[in-house]
Formats: structure tokens, C-alpha cells, sequence
């Protein structure tokens, strides 16, 4: 049951509905659409952390802000760091309000990198414009997740302008590139404090409570032919110095990896209760150069997902191959080639963790209901579990609306989610007295 100070502190999110959604809609109208080719300068990058300094500063945050280099970022098997990766102009916000008493520890983690928003012709409403209509407010971003950035700063704000002191430590970290890397977290567990009891990211769950997400590894397959002139149609055996169609082989590891993927699907330790088992699939297929020559050359670019008690899924996707190219005598003579991107792990906590209890019990006697849930993506949640050993969980706003076109959140499930976020803070942390 909510106490009368819980219950002050909804009332007062409700009274400052507008000014929550006003500051939701100053955030979606910085366009910071995470660049295929990150370092571009990008006004609303800048724009879009300024506002969130301000507003950190004004609630009493010790607040630091730097670039990225992923030059100097720690390197390790399942970091997902790209070193070559520009990430410049796309700054990192972390704010630190410590507390001498002895309440948790609490860190707060958002991104606000989007996704493009695609043809615009196909919006109701310009996806940086933030038109709010009939309760909704429309714009990329707006649910995943400046919906759940807005939510945790005007949570804290509510608390603060109430006059309420939180009992534990709060970090609040704002970063960059979780839709291509995951590294603007990496840099902030690195760059400064992130020791906590506890952390939420308000991403988008339709307020489930997120506990498991699939880690990935990407690369590249080389499959090699032999060129000659496609109009003979009669070759002399490759061992004879014949062309080889390299797109004919590919076909073999594609189909290959289609079946791989079944036999993951059947496999008892590749299941888990809340994300699917592990996958692998052809995205980008580039091969040969010219009408009238055998390719001798096809680049399977791939991506793969995996459990987070998976070990070596690339391995296990090598050992495919390679078995597959024993069957066919060129590919044996002239084995796949396998370049990997650098993997990013997955992560899990349990349902009886301290952070998961808590937010259970916060939501029901806020009238929802939450389930556990998995996500076969993953989030900047990997490295607070693994990297810094923070428990974190995620709870947000409409999960089904995140990557589409005509994204909007609605401004009752905003001020929901700031309440949630709210007395949860307040009992997580405590109350500081007198």
C-alpha cells in the first residue's frame, strides 16, 4: 500500500503532466539518429545532453561529460567494442548525488541514440517534431527510449521540488550508441562511478520487467571460387584449372546456416524461459563482379544471437562450416573463411533478486501487473551485469512500438511510468529524515 508520501508524490507527477511531456518533446525534437558510420557532427546530439545536464545540475548532480574514444576502452571477449568506431560528438552525460545515510544504491541508465526514422512520407507527423495529439506524443524516440529518459529525470525532479532527500546514492548515466554497440555504457562503467546496489533502464517493456537478453556475434563468411568466362558453359574440372561458381558454394553454407539454426532450436541447453534459443542468419550477400565471369568471390555478412550460458557460439558456427566444406572437394581444397566482428555477451539476473522483488511489489500497488520477460536483442544491460556487477533490470513504456514508423507513447503511460520510477526510487534508496 502506498504511504501518504508515495501517494503526494503521484498526485504531484499528475499536476506536472504537461511540464513532463513538454520536457519529453524538448528530447525528441534533438534529432540523434545513431549514424551507420557514428562521428558525424550532429547538432542534436549536443543539444539533446545539454538539456539533460541542465536539468542534473538543477537537482543537485555532480555532473561530468566527454567523447568517446573506443581506442581506450577496455578490450575483452564480449565487450562489442569497435575500435575503428568514431563515436565524436555524440557525448556521455553521467551525474553522481551522493548521500550519507544508509539507503541502496541506485543507478539510473538511458539511452537517446534512435534509429533513423525512414521515409518520412510515411509518418502522420514529422518524426522530430513531437506533436502531441489526442493524448499521444508522435516522434522517433518517443518510446525507446526518451519516453523512459524523460520518465527517470522527472522522477527524480518530483522528488527533489517535493523537498524529499533520498537516503542512497543515485547515478544517472545518459549515453550514446546502444543501437549500434553498446559502448557509450561501456565508457561510462569505465569513465567514472557505477558501483550500485541496483540499476534500472526504463527501455521500452510495456512494464514488464525485463531480466534476460541474448548476446550476438556478427561477421562475414568468405566463400571462394575460381573466375573464368561465364559463356563457356563446358569448364574443365576445377582440378584442371576450371572456373568454380562461388555463389553456387555459398548457396551450400547458407543453407547450412538455416540448418544450424534448427538443430539449435531442438537442442535441451540452447532453451531458456524467457528468450529463444540461439540463431544464426545471412543479412547481406555480396558476390562476383562482372555478367560474363564466374564469381570467384561471395561475402556472406551474418548475424548471430545467443543464450547468455552460451560460450562459443562462433565456434560452433566455424565447425559448421568447416563441415559443410568437407562435403564439397573445392571448398575442402579451399576452405570458407570466417572474419568475426567483436562479440558482445549476453546477460541474465534471476526473478528472486532484491531490484526484481522490489519492483514487483511497486507496480501492483500501482495497479500493473508485471510479467518477466526476455528479449532476444540485447541492451546496455549486458555490461552493467557483467562488466560492473550492478543487478538491472529494465521496465518501461510500450515495447511494440520501437523501431516504426508513426512511434508514439502514450502521455498516460508517461506519467505511469514516472510514478512507478518514482516510488520506487523512494523506497529503494529511502527517505533521508530530518
Amino acid at each position: 500500500m502506498l504511504s501518504e508520501l508515495e501517494n503526494a508524490i503521484c498526485t504531484r507527477i499528475d499536476q506536472d503532466a504537461d511540464d513532463i511531456v513538454a520536457f519529453l518533446q524538448a528530447l525528441v525534437r534533438c534529432p540523434t539518429i545513431a549514424p551507420e558510420d557514428a562521428g558525424t557532427t550532429v547538432d542534436g546530439f549536443r543539444q539533446h545532453q545539454s538539456i539533460v545536464r541542465q536539468l542534473l545540475e538543477e537537482l543537485d548532480f555532480s555532473v561530468e561529460s566527454w567523447e568517446i574514444d573506443p581506442t581506450l576502452l577496455p578490450n575483452f571477449a564480449g565487450c562489442g567494442v569497435e575500435t575503428s568506431r568514431n563515436l565524436a560528438n555524440m557525448p556521455v552525460v553521467v551525474g553522481i548525488r551522493n548521500s550519507s545515510g544508509n539507503g541502496h544504491s541506485l543507478l539510473l541508465n538511458g539511452h537517446y541514440d534512435v534509429v533513423p526514422p525512414g521515409d518520412e512520407k510515411n509518418w502522420l507527423y514529422p518524426p522530430f517534431s513531437a506533436t502531441l495529439v489526442d493524448g499521444k506524443v508522435y516522434g522517433r524516440g518517443t518510446c525507446d527510449m526518451k519516453g523512459g529518459i524523460a520518465a527517470m529525470l522527472q522522477a527524480l525532479k518530483s522528488i527533489k521540488e517535493a523537498g524529499i532527500k533520498l537516503n542512497g546514492k543515485v547515478i544517472v548515466q545518459v549515453v550514446p550508441e546502444e543501437e549500434a554497440s553498446c559502448m557509450g555504457t561501456l565508457s561510462a562503467c569505465q569513465h567514472s562511478d557505477c558501483q550500485a546496489e541496483a540499476a534500472i533502464i526504463p527501455e521500452p517493456t510495456s512494464l514488464d520487467i525485463l531480466l534476460a537478453m541474448r548476446g550476438n556475434v556478427s561477421g562475414k563468411i568468405i566463400v571462394y571460387g575460381r573466375a573464368g568466362h561465364a559463356d563457356y558453359v563446358v569448364q574443365p574440372h576445377w582440378s584442371e584449372g576450371g572456373a568454380v561458381n562461388a555463389i553456387y558454394k555459398s548457396v551450400k553454407i547458407i543453407e547450412g546456416l538455416e540448418e544450424l539454426t534448427r538443430e539449435w532450436s531442438l537442442v535441451p541447453e540452447k532453451q531458456h524461459k524467457y528468450i529463444h534459443p540461439d540463431a544464426v542468419m545471412p543479412t547481406v550477400i555480396h558476390g562476383g563482379d562482372w555478367m560474363v565471369k564466374y564469381p570467384e568471390k561471395v561475402e556472406i555478412i551474418f548475424e548471430a544471437n545467443h543464450l547468455p550460458a552460451t560460450k562459443d557460439l562462433l565456434g560452433e558456427i566455424a565447425e559448421k562450416v568447416q563441415a559443410i566444406a568437407n562435403t564439397d572437394p573445392w571448398m575442402k581444397a579451399h576452405p570458407p573463411v570466417i572474419i568475426p566482428n567483436n562479440p558482445i555477451y549476453g546477460a541474465e539476473i534471476t526473478e528472486d533478486a532484491p531490484i526484481v522483488q522490489h519492483m514487483v511489489e511497486v507496480s501492483r500497488e500501482l495497479g500493473v501487473t508485471p510479467k518477466f520477460i526476455g528479449t532476444d536483442s540485447l541492451t546496455d544491460a549486458v555490461h552493467l551485469i557483467n562488466y560492473a556487477k550492478v543487478p538491472t533490470i529494465s521496465i518501461g513504456p510500450s515495447r511494440s512500438r520501437s523501431h516504426k514508423i508513426n512511434e508514439y507513447i502514450d502521455v498516460s503511460e508517461l506519467i505511469l511510468h514516472t510514478k512507478i520510477l518514482a516510488v520506487a526510487m523512494m523506497r529503494w534508496c529511502g527517505i533521508a529524515r530530518g
